[in-house]
């Protein structure tokens, strides 16, 4: 048993707006186009923010903007969200479908740290529209919570149900308590559907609601997490635990 604590959700969609850089950002040359990764990419994506910002602000200019992309993230990480924004506010209208959108969703969590919720609401519904795949899900599942804060309890529906059809990807709901019990972390979506299955039995036995998924991040690697129930204190969501067979970890939700 051990207590983890959560990643921001604005590190969790900036590290993912990195993950399929490599494939987006192949250098152009005559002979075609090389898979050789950016330095500012390979920057980001070891956590060094400050290098990777400096390694993207000095290389030249590319039609898709992905330089553009790396340095608003790299400052967002930092918590330099002001300059961020300047960086990111050029691609919010990219050619490039997967530019804009992580450029989006990154803008609409910075917003939503700012408590502006109608346009995060908006930012992150653009980069759900313009995203493919679980960050299409995410953008959806955040942009209803920012529509929600926001009192658009329609538009917060309608994204909710966009985030539903991209799967089993969801946030804990904000009341109930600060911890939560971890039933196992997984790779595939498919692999964390069958242990909800498996453990929905336990789960209601308990008196407890039926295991979620929710996608949390390990180093730049996705993972799938199950997770059940909201308790106050760590003590009480360690004695939930035992009622599932298997490993299980107690979670500080951020």
């Amino acid at each position: 048993m051990h207590i983890m604590r959560s990643i921001s959700r604005l590190l969790i969609l900036a590290t993912f707006a990195s993950l399929t850089l490599p494939a987006l950002i192949g250098c152009q040359s005559s002979r075609g186009t090389s898979t050789v990764t950016p330095s500012y990419v390979s920057l980001y994506r070891a956590g060094k923010y400050e290098q990777a910002y400096e390694a993207a602000k000095a290389f030249p200019t590319t039609y898709h903007g992905s330089e553009r992309l790396i340095a608003g993230m790299s400052l967002a990480a930092q918590g330099n969200d002001q300059e961020a924004k300047t960086w990111l506010q050029p691609l919010m209208h990219s050619k490039d479908r997967e530019i804009r959108g992580r450029a989006q969703a990154t803008m609409g969590l910075i917003l939503a740290k700012e408590r502006s919720y109608k346009e995060a609401a908006q930012h992150l519904n653009n980069a759900s529209n313009a995203l493919s795949g679980p960050l299409k899900g995410w953008a959806a599942h955040y942009s209803a919570e920012e529509y929600m804060k926001a009192g658009d309890n329609l538009r917060a529906g309608r994204m909710q149900s966009v985030a539903n059809l991209r799967g089993p990807i969801t946030g804990a709901s904000s009341s109930g308590g600060d911890f939560t019990v971890q039933l196992g972390s997984f790779s595939s979506r498919s692999r964390a559907q069958s242990r909800v299955r498996d453990a929905a039995p336990a789960a209601v036995s308990a008196g407890y609601e039926k295991p979620r998924v929710e996608m949390t991040m390990s180093g730049s690697r996705p993972l799938y997490a199950v997770r059940v129930g909201q308790f106050q204190s760590p003590e009480a969501a360690k004695a939930a635990s035992a009622k599932f067979p298997g490993d299980t970890a107690v979670i500080r939700m951020n």
